[in-house]
């Protein structure tokens, strides 16, 4: 946390920004681009809302809408908790190795 300005020689804080992914937006669905790797249900549902039949959407995509298209990072902390399992159990067979050795 960085508290008031900084001034002359003071160290700059680092700063790292991130952008979350919360799901397509309204303006997305109205850029053909994106409207043309939607999966044909999602295509389907969106036709439907712009008549204006909203049940016939919900009909067509029921359920969470935002997981249609993976965002930026999708899947990235399936890595890392891949990598945390293999790290612990690599540790556990070292120390495991030892005790063993040490017997």
């Amino acid at each position: 946390m960085v508290h008031g300005p900084v001034h002359g020689s003071e160290a700059r804080p680092s700063v790292r920004l991130v952008r979350e992914w919360k799901g397509l937006t309204v303006a997305d669905l109205l850029r053909d681009e994106i409207v043309e790797r939607l999966p044909g249900r999602v295509q389907s549902a969106l036709e439907h809302i712009e008549r204006g039949d909203f049940a016939g959407a919900e009909r067509a995509l029921p359920g969470e809408f935002s997981s249609v298209l993976p965002g930026p990072g999708h899947g990235r902390s399936q890595r890392r908790l891949l990598a945390a399992f293999v790290t612990v159990s690599a540790v556990f067979a070292a120390a495991a190795l030892a005790a063993w050795m040490c017997a």
